[in-house]
């Protein structure tokens, strides 16, 4: 019998659902991939099978039959402490104790609910599957795994959680207090009901940092707290320029190992927050922004002003305006 057959007769607690069209689980013969560490599904056979499929419900039972099929080989390998939960829209793997288990999903249902509304136009709930969290129990796990997702070669910034939009999106983090979790949640599951939208990463990132403030307002960054304004406004002259100007457009500067990845994520922030003062504006921007030019084009169609404009009022006067030709390896999503 296939191994996942004999994984499925484990027994999990039963959906926390309270409709009617609860998804069937079934066993599903999975393709994997052969050349990683961890159980990784083969996301484009999968997406080869569920193209055959045109009923929504055959669809919804599909993939969420196909997540929790892949959740219960991570399981396998991880060990018997991991257990699959479930809830309305999420399918979470972690060794969690049960009381933190279900605030966790809690707070991932209500914050799901929080950014949907908040973001109401631009944020979406896509897909037919579950919103897949993975919870490891240590750093070693958590880049272990994530680091089937990065190139084989090169240096990358750290991080505590990721969403990872390759295959099927999902996010993971390392469990911690609640407190620490909750921010992490709540920027990650911003991430992931943005993915359908072509955002450059500084708009992606921006947004995702203004709704893990709004969510978490008591929580303070460990990595901001040791630095007061007047170090931030030194680092940001010292840094941007006209060359790392153009990594933040293409979201080079994301994962940038110094320094370089926190000033990008602090230029980003401040650059959405002052767009964002116009809702209806901000959101015809996002929903017409390409990456492919950093959001150029629908900056000029929504905004008096244009983007080396708008960094100016962050970071003064300078050579800021995106350069898509300078971008000599593409553009990032700006999703980690």
């Amino acid at each position: 019998m296939n191994v996942l057959k004999l994984l499925f007769r484990r027994a999990d607690k039963p959906l926390r659902r309270t409709d009617a069209e609860a998804p069937r689980l079934r066993p599903l013969e999975l393709e994997w991939h052969d050349d990683t560490t961890m159980p990784i599904v083969d996301w484009n056979a999968a997406h080869a099978k569920a193209r055959e499929l045109h009923d929504e419900n055959d669809l919804r039972d599909f993939w969420w039959s196909a997540a929790i099929g892949w959740l219960e080989a991570l399981r396998a390998q991880l060990g018997d402490r991991f257990r699959i939960e479930r809830s309305g829209s999420f399918a979470m793997l972690s060794a969690l104790p049960d009381r933190q288990t279900e605030l966790t999903l809690r707070t991932c249902e209500r914050y799901r609910k929080s950014i949907l509304r908040m973001l109401e136009g631009v944020a979406t709930s896509w897909g037919h599957g579950p919103h897949v969290v993975l919870v490891f129990e240590d750093p070693d796990q958590y880049y272990e795994y994530i680091s089937h997702y990065y190139p084989k070669e090169g240096t990358f910034a750290m991080s505590s959680g990721v969403f990872i939009q390759s295959g099927y999106g999902h996010f993971a983090f390392v469990s911690s207090k609640m407190d620490t979790m909750e921010p992490i949640i709540a920027h990650e599951l911003t991430h992931c009901l943005l993915a359908p939208l072509r955002l450059p990463a500084w708009v992606n990132e921006g947004t995702a940092v203004s709704m893990e403030r709004y969510l978490c307002p008591n929580y303070i960054d460990p990595r901001n707290a040791m630095f007061d304004r007047r170090e931030n406004l030194r680092d940001r002259k010292e840094f941007w320029n006209a060359q790392t100007i153009q990594q933040f457009w293409s979201g080079k500067s994301f994962k940038r190992p110094d320094k370089g990845s926190s000033l990008s994520y602090d230029l980003a922030t401040e650059l959405t927050r002052l767009i964002g003062r116009d809702y209806l504006r901000y959101r015809a921007f996002m929903n017409a922004c390409d990456r492919v030019d950093a959001g150029v084009a629908a900056a000029t169609a929504h905004f008096n002003f244009s983007l080396g404009d708008l960094a100016g009022a962050v970071l003064g006067e300078g050579r800021w305006e995106p350069d898509p030709k300078a971008w000599n390896e593409g553009t990032e999503k700006g999703q980690f």
